[in-house]
Order: C-alpha cells, then sequence, then structure tokens
C-alpha cells in the first residue's frame, strides 16, 4: 500500500458490500414509500424493470465480494478490482445521465430509479469483469511460479546428481591413493625420502582434490539464486585474473589490451570465468611456446572479450560436447563451469575459431545500466537482472581505447 493511498486492498470488499447494501436498502425502501402515498409511479413498466433489475444486481455484488477470497483472488488484486467497480459503475452512470438528457423523465421517482439502475449495473459488470481478470492473472502467476518451482527443482536435482558422480568419481578415486599411498609409506621398513615419488603422488592428488573441491563450491554458488551483482570494472578484472598466471606460468606470453570505462554485472564469483579460461589454455598447451592474448572492446551495448592462444587447438572429437557437463571420465568441470558462471552473469561464450594455429573464444557481456553511456559514477546494490540501454551507443566501437601489455 502506498504510503499517499487512502484506501488499501484490504477496504476494498467492505467499501464495495456496504455500499452494495445502502443501494439495495434504497431501492426496497423507496417502493414502500411509493405504495403508501398511493404513487403511480409505482406501476410504470419502466420503474419495475428497474427494480427487478437493481435487486439481483446488489445481491451479486454483495455475493461476489464476500467470496472474493474464495474464488483465488490475492488481496493485493483487491485495488484493482476496486478500481473496474469504480469505473464501471461511475462510467455506465455518466453514460446514462447524459441519455437523460435526449429522455427527459416526468417523475423524480424515475429518474431516481434510473440513476439507481445504472449505478447497480454498472458496479456489478464492473465487479464481474475486474474479479475475473484477478482471477485469471492471479492464476497465470501460481502456474508460472510452479513452472519455475519445478524447473528450479529439476535443475537442483540434476546439480546433484552431478556432484554425486564427482565426489564418487574424483574425490573418491583420489582420495583412495591418498590413503593407500600413506599406508604403503607407513607400512614401509626404510626411511622415505623426500625424493620418494609416493610423497609427490600424494601431493599431486592432493591438489586435484582440492581443485575439484574449489570448482564445486564455485558452481554451487553461481546457481544460488540470491546473488548481489554489482556494476564492475572489466579490465580490472581481466588485469587480475592475467597477473595471477603470469606468476604461476612467467614462461607464458600473455598480451593483454583493454578498455578501461567498462563495467559490467560482476560479483566475487566474476573473475573465475577468466582464471578458469585462462588455465584452461595453458593446461591443454606447450607452455614453453605459449602466447595467449586478451582483447576487452566495447561494442554498442555490450563488452566482448577475446581470448585466444597459439595452442595445438581442440580435438575435434570434444567440439561437439565442449561446453557440456563433463563425464565422470573427465578431469574437473572444464568449460562447463565457465560457460555456467558466463549464463549467470546474462552473458555469451562462443568458440570463434580452433585448429593448429590456436583456439579463439569470445565471451559477451551487456555492459552495466549506469555505463551504457560511458559517464557517470555507477552504483552498487541488487542488482540480480538490471535492465540494460543499448541505444545510448548506437555507434559500433570495435576499437581498444586504452591498451595495456603484460
Amino acid at each position: 500500500m502506498n504510503r499517499g493511498s487512502m484506501i488499501g486492498p484490504g477496504s476494498i470488499k467492505p467499501i464495495i458490500i456496504t455500499s452494495s447494501i445502502l443501494l439495495l436498502g434504497w431501492s426496497l425502501v423507496e417502493p414502500v414509500g411509493l405504495f403508501a402515498v398511493d404513487s403511480p409511479v409505482l406501476v410504470k413498466a419502466r420503474y419495475l424493470v428497474g427494480y427487478v433489475t437493481i435487486v439481483p444486481c446488489c445481491v451479486g455484488m454483495i455475493r461476489m465480494a464476500r467470496n472474493m477470497e474464495g474464488d483465488a483472488v490475492p488481496v493485493e488484486f483487491h485495488s484493482s478490482i476496486g478500481r473496474y467497480w469504480l469505473l464501471g459503475s461511475g462510467g455506465f452512470l455518466l453514460f446514462n445521465v447524459s441519455l437523460m438528457l435526449f429522455f427527459p423523465m416526468e417523475s423524480v421517482w424515475l429518474v431516481s430509479s434510473w440513476l439507481r439502475w445504472a449505478v447497480s449495473l454498472g458496479g456489478a459488470v464492473g465487479l464481474f469483469i475486474g474479479i475475473s481478470q484477478a482471477r485469471s492473472v492471479a492464476q497465470t502467476v501460481r502456474a508460472e511460479r510452479q513452472s519455475l518451482r519445478a524447473e528450479h527443482l529439476e535443475t537442483q536435482r540434476d546439480l546433484i546428481d552431478h556432484l554425486n558422480g564427482i565426489l564418487r568419481h574424483e574425490v573418491l578415486n583420489s582420495t583412495q591413493v591418498i590413503v593407500g599411498t600413506t599406508d604403503a609409506i607407513r607400512d614401509a621398513d626404510e626411511p622415505v625420502e623426500p625424493t620418494d615419488e609416493r610423497i609427490e603422488r600424494i601431493h599431486r592428488h592432493g591438489e586435484e582434490l582440492t581443485a575439484v573441491i574449489q570448482e564445486v563450491k564455485t558452481l554451487l554458488n553461481a546457481t544460488q539464486p540470491d546473488r548481489t551483482v554489482r556494476p564492475t570494472a572489466l579490465a580490472d578484472v581481466v588485469r587480475t585474473e592475467v597477473d595471477t598466471l603470469r606468476d604461476d606460468y612467467p614462461e607464458v606470453d600473455f598480451d593483454v589490451r583493454v578498455v578501461d570505462d567498462v563495467r559490467v554485472r560482476g560479483d566475487d564469483l566474476f573473475g573465475r570465468i577468466f582464471g578458469n579460461l585462462l588455465r584452461n589454455a595453458v593446461d591443454h598447451n606447450d607452455t614453453d611456446s605459449l602466447r595467449i592474448s586478451v582483447i576487452v572492446e566495447r561494442v554498442a551495448g555490450s563488452a566482448v572479450v577475446s581470448v585466444n592462444d597459439d595452442g595445438d587447438g581442440i580435438p575435434e572429437r570434444k567440439l561437439g560436447t565442449l561446453f557440456d557437463r563433463p563425464q565422470t571420465d573427465d578431469d574437473g568441470l572444464g568449460l562447463y563451469l565457465v560457460a555456467e558462471l558466463v549464463e549467470s552473469y546474462d552473458g555469451t561464450i562462443d568458440l570463434i575459431d580452433t585448429g593448429n594455429e590456436g583456439t579463439t573464444f569470445e565471451i559477451t557481456f551487456p555492459v552495466a545500466k549506469s555505463d551504457s553511456g560511458s559517464s557517470g559514477d555507477p552504483g552498487s546494490g541488487p542488482n540480480r537482472n538490471p535492465d540494460t540501454d543499448p541505444s545510448t551507443n548506437p555507434e559500433t566501437d570495435t576499437g581498444v581505447d586504452a591498451e595495456q601489455r603484460v
């Protein structure tokens, strides 16, 4: 209810019932008075027709108003129903008042009957339309909620099945290797040297187990419906992730060219998109001769990030399921996690090219609304699915405004 509103949704029902009772009482008392004074108006056809119409209309409005909750009409729709009722009664009353100018009545009682008939019939029709529309909208909303709930449950069920597969395969396998190797070391008679291959095996599987757990945690966080996103400087995120990879892989040559003034909707998980994608390129290529370029540019109302490497390309057998959920015989969540994260920010990811000369991915995000015109200080706060405004920048700018080589 708005602070300035005089009539709340909960007060519409008693107003309609009270008004209908008063109108019905007026319609019942007036004929008694006319009969008492032996008025000839009482037997006129026009008066009788109005009388037999007014009574059922008033009774109908009372019954409809009392049964609004029983008709599965939520209270938030009552204000809308009240507007239909007022519009029906007031509109039909004005229409009949205009007709009276052309059909003057010889008795004030006929005029009174005509006005009551207009108010009651118009109000009954308006109330019926309002309740019918409110019921239809409420049913549609309930159906959509049930559909979304069912879709969410199905997604959660699939996710649980997939995580169960990861736990049974990757996590269980790694833990079995770790436990088996430690048992072998503990039962060994001779001292264990620091260079023992079994120690390296434990360390390797421990790192794999940690990576899987981190990926699962990221995937679970990405599916949360109450995530809060905010305008985020895309260039800063890309630079941060590239700097992290440079520290881990100093032999890889990174080339970064970015537009500094582009903001997109992001949160704490946003950087994992580029971190995972870049690390995927490093892990599947020869790092001694690898060169990776990352280009960020603005195209109309979108931010486009191109990630290119000069590696050996992606095997053809993997192209059809590149972004699909990995099977249990794969390592980690791979590009599936990247695709899920990109989609959670209303973005898209596409494989542009792959082959002997390298692989190129292109990721597109809508520019944050406050940044569409490249001016102003973007705000912050809950912004799960805000609107974007590409019309503020109709020109396509594929150039790079600011260039930084890392």
